[in-house]
């Protein structure tokens, strides 16, 4: 039982850091000044193309990040239950996991049509601010680590 709980455990934490590190990258997203594409020199085509599809991904990313938020919730609520059951519970993390894999199937889907409609070196820069932006964001933790106390080894 012992084993089963540190298992558990462990599973949990690190369904909890992924779903921490996606809202963090997304709210960090929404709070810059500028979206990556405004830091490209983009023709008025390129930008009206790059807008629309924008729109059409921050909606659905935010449906599918109201219901990651809703999903773990719900497996807070399963852990603070006066009965753990591990069975509900793994259910409930196949569900998050499932649902995290759709997620970041979409964020692909959302990267190749963008660096379709880039040049080469437009394409070089867009992926390489990406990444300047994914390392300024520090050392990903759960929630309850503030996040100066969070050590990147």
């Amino acid at each position: 039982m012992n084993r089963n709980l540190k298992t558990l455990a462990v599973i949990f934490s690190v369904a909890l850091n992924v779903t921490f590190i996606v809202a963090h990258v997304v709210q960090d997203l929404r709070r810059r000044p500028r979206f990556v594409y405004e830091e490209l020199d983009l023709s008025a085509g390129q930008r009206a193309q790059f807008e629309a599809e924008r729109d059409r991904f921050l909606r659905t990313h935010g449906e599918f990040g109201n219901g990651m938020i809703q999903k773990h919730a719900e497996l807070l609520d399963l852990l603070a239950a006066d009965i753990v059951d591990d069975t509900t519970i793994q259910s409930k993390l196949d569900e998050i996991h499932a649902n995290h894999r759709s997620l970041q199937q979409i964020v692909i889907q959302h990267l190749r049509k963008d660096r379709e409609v880039l040049d080469p070196d437009q394409r070089r820069q867009f992926f390489s601010v990406l990444k300047e932006r994914i390392k300024a964001q520090g050392a990903p933790g759960p929630a309850w680590v503030p996040r100066g106390e969070r050590r990147r080894e």
